[in-house]
């Protein structure tokens, strides 16, 4: 009996073999990082962990950085975002074609529908404090 891959499972697959063989060199990281911090002005949110990473295509991805944990379920339109922000009033969802922001409630939880599946960036902010980015990442 032969197994079969969705296109998503075989990019996943695919994904993790040149981040096991060919990593990206840790002096490019750094200089993207700092290239990232004097464009925006923005602090990295370094991630942390990624299910994608550790779990064979998951319906539900859990991301963590260190500045929130987010969660991403599919969705009727999309998908659903909800998590926890350590820092910031305000989260901004972007994806390439557009963006949203969300106010944080108490104790720094979010909830956000709607998110297009693609390139996504969470962004947190609040006044007089720079902005924590994450890195664009693929949901």
């Amino acid at each position: 009996m032969t197994a079969t891959l969705s296109d998503l499972d075989l990019l996943a697959l695919l994904a993790d073999l040149l981040d096991r063989i060919d990593p990206v060199p840790e002096f490019v990281v750094r200089q993207a990082e700092a290239a990232l911090v004097t464009s925006t002005g923005a602090v990295l949110a370094r991630l942390i962990t990624d299910s994608a990473h550790t779990a064979p295509a998951p319906t539900t991805r859990t991301l963590r950085f260190t500045a929130l944990d987010v969660v991403l379920e599919p969705a009727l339109g999309g998908l659903h975002a909800t998590g926890f922000a350590r820092t910031g009033t305000t989260l901004h969802t972007h994806w390439p074609t557009g963006s949203l922001a969300t106010p944080l409630g108490p104790g720094g939880f979010f909830h956000v529908d709607h998110v297009p599946s693609g390139p996504l960036k969470f962004v947190l902010r609040q006044e007089g404090a720079p902005d924590t980015a994450t890195r664009w990442f693929v949901s």
